[in-house]
């Protein structure tokens, strides 16, 4: 069986360094479009960073958003410059992503609820860092490896379902993550009577309305600068609707329309020698599951994002290197204490049709948000939550819109099913319960699939189907009644539980069946079966078992090793009553025995005996 990949020890793995291709635009004519796209995205980079960082930060740990925000943009970053340089696709943009940051928001509030009410605010902040740094540093070990030992081809059989399902979920948590941002409630059945309070519906219902008209424009019109521009229009808005109802800043700040106040200082707080000594580490142990989800759902990202580049940019991206990027990317992020990352489809899109394609892009890209970290909080505390939360809403409805509605018509109704069940269970109860449930239901779909396939190619007999031996008109003529007594069962596929009983049936029926000719020899063709699985090895033990009661001699052609070492282990070529079972390399052979024993019985001599120098295999316990 040809193997996915070449691994032959001593195992050695070429790999080329993808920072070697970097001067090369130096000489490109393409700094003014690798600017722009690169300011362009750099600048909505920013702004998702921020909605990302509100989202982590919300709730409890409120008090620390500034920080949050300056670790996000921060992240930001160091994944666009890296991945940049490293990926297989010149123009790739890399940015965090709303499915990994998802996990982190529901990591970052389970670690706050499980750390004591005495634990100091710092204490609590500086945990949930550390958490976060360790998620980016586990995510990137991961990948990189994956790249690195050329496990690429293995990874893209995740069923589209699965995928698609925690994406759905992912929308749901962001609409969660939306109304808490803007309202600093949950969305929960117990918090209903709060979020649909009218004072409190007043604070998310206008970043909803804003959410919507974005993904209503952003639909129709593609052009790169439609977002920042609704985004900004959106912020002078609302500070003339400030002026109209005659509202100070501060005034709307302490009623809970602004982001901030944020305490001065720099924004980006990595984790330093004395900070370890303040982390509650075992309330991080206490988070494992979470951690190995972050891992899983950016490698989902990842698959998916690079098909879609693959798709846009009509070009083959190579899998393993791009774990590698993202792999290094992330660990670079984490050894800053910042968060996990990927490779971001619109940004990526962006470039591309501005015609930036390039390394450089992704480069400016980082240093455009470098400099809006240099530059520090003040700004940020003016910025309006419903247009963060808008944000927000924007993205969930993107996914929702996708996986919810568009789906219902493009996927089978098993598929579809799946995609709602994984989203329900994702926050009902977690993305790695979710994840695995899916998993597990898009298991059970391609066993109900796959068993609604006839593993049973055709049932026949001699009489219809000769060998090609060369026979004497006499001979041929007694063999063809004589035939059959010679039934024929050709397989095909791969026999398992899901099919394995309905070819024993059918066998059963042919043996049972009173209209049909008595048996005198049963070959079982499996030239063009691939494996068998334990249940279907059982069946053929039980095959061999009516064909002893009924005196039937049985024959095996076409065996591949793995096949033949299960029939052996389950018994099936065990002494019993009657000589056991032949094998024959192929069908031809089989039949050409079976037609000389018929031949032999009846005192005819066979024109030709030989089976062209073959004889039965027999194989005794």
């Amino acid at each position: 069986m040809t193997q996915p990949f070449p691994l032959k020890p001593p195992f050695k793995i070429p790999f080329k360094s993808p920072i070697s291709e970097v001067p090369d635009f130096l000489q490109s004519e393409q700094l003014l479009p690798s600017f722009t796209a690169g300011t362009v995205t750099g600048i909505i980079g920013v702004i998702r960073a921020i909605s990302y960082a509100a989202l982590i930060f919300s709730g409890p740990l409120s008090a620390h958003l500034g920080l949050g925000i300056g670790m996000a943009i921060f992240s930001t970053a160091v994944i666009a410059i890296v991945a940049s340089l490293t990926s297989s696709f010149g123009g790739t943009i890399a940015t965090p992503l709303a499915a990994p940051t998802a996990v982190l928001a529901v990591m970052a509030a389970e670690l706050a609820a499980a750390l004591p009410a005495s634990t100091p605010p710092m204490d609590v902040f500086l945990t949930v860092l550390a958490a976060i740094a360790i998620g980016s540093l586990v995510t990137g070990v991961l990948l990189f490896c994956l790249g690195r030992l050329r496990l690429g081809s293995w990874l893209q059989v995740v069923p589209y379902p699965v995928v698609g399902g925690f994406m759905a979920g992912t929308g749901w948590l962001l609409i969660r993550g939306a109304i808490q941002v803007a309202t600093d409630s949950d969305l929960t059945w117990q918090t209903l009577d709060v979020v649909f309070q009218t004072s409190v519906v007043w604070h998310w219902l206008p970043g909803l309305g804003l959410g919507i008209f974005l993904y209503l424009v952003t639909r129709r019109y593609k052009h790169y600068l439609v977002m920042p521009g609704i985004l900004l229009g959106s912020t002078v808005v609302f500070y003339l609707v400030l002026g109209v109802l005659d509202l100070p800043v501060e005034a709307a700040r302490s009623q809970g329309w602004l982001l901030g106040p944020f305490p001065a200082g720099g924004l980006w707080h990595p984790l330093q020698g004395e900070d370890f000594t303040h982390i509650h580490w075992q309330a991080i142990a206490g988070q494992a599951g979470n951690l190995i989800t972050l891992a899983l759902v950016t490698l989902l990202s990842l698959l998916l994002t690079k098909n879609g580049i693959e798709l846009i940019v009509e070009q083959n991206l190579d899998l393993n290197r791009e774990l590698e990027s993202v792999g290094l990317s992330n660990l670079a992020s984490g050894l800053g204490s910042g968060m996990a990352g990927n490779q971001a489809l619109p940004s990526t899109l962006l470039a591309h049709k501005i015609g930036a394609s390039h390394r450089l892009t992704g480069i400016i890209n980082g240093i455009t948000c470098l400099a809006v970290l240099m530059v520090g909080a003040q700004f940020l505390a003016y910025l309006p939550k419903p247009v963060i939360g808008g944000l927000l809403f924007y993205l969930a409805l993107t996914l929702l819109v996708q996986w919810i509605y568009q789906s219902w018509s493009t996927l089978e109704r098993v598929d579809y099913f799946t995609v709602v069940a994984i989203g329900v269970l994702t926050n009902a109860v977690g993305f790695l319960e979710g994840i695995l449930a899916g998993f597990a239901m898009a298991l059970v779909a391609f066993a109900i699939r796959y068993s609604q396939i006839d593993v049973v190619a055709q049932i026949t007999s001699a009489a219809s189907y000769p060998s090609h031996l060369t026979r004497t008109p006499q001979n041929r003529q007694w063999l063809q009644v004589q035939g059959e007594k010679v039934g024929i069962v050709q397989l095909q596929g791969f026999v398992f539980f899901a099919t394995a009983n309905q070819f024993l049936d059918q066998v059963r029926d042919r043996l049972l069946d009173p209209q049909q000719p008595s048996l005198q020899f049963l070959i079982l063709d499996l030239q063009q079966v691939q494996g068998i699985d334990s249940s279907a090895a059982l069946n053929f033990q039980k095959i061999r078992q009516m064909a002893v009661n009924k005196q039937i001699e049985l024959v095996f052609t076409g065996l591949n090793k793995s096949v033949e070492d299960k029939l052996v282990a389950q018994g099936v070529f065990q002494d019993s009553k009657t000589s056991p079972p032949r094998i024959f390399e192929d069908l031809g052979q089989g039949l050409a025995w079976c037609e000389n024993q018929l031949l032999q019985e009846k005192g005819k001599q066979a024109s030709m005996t030989s089976l062209n120098g073959s004889q039965p295999k027999v194989i005794s316990a």
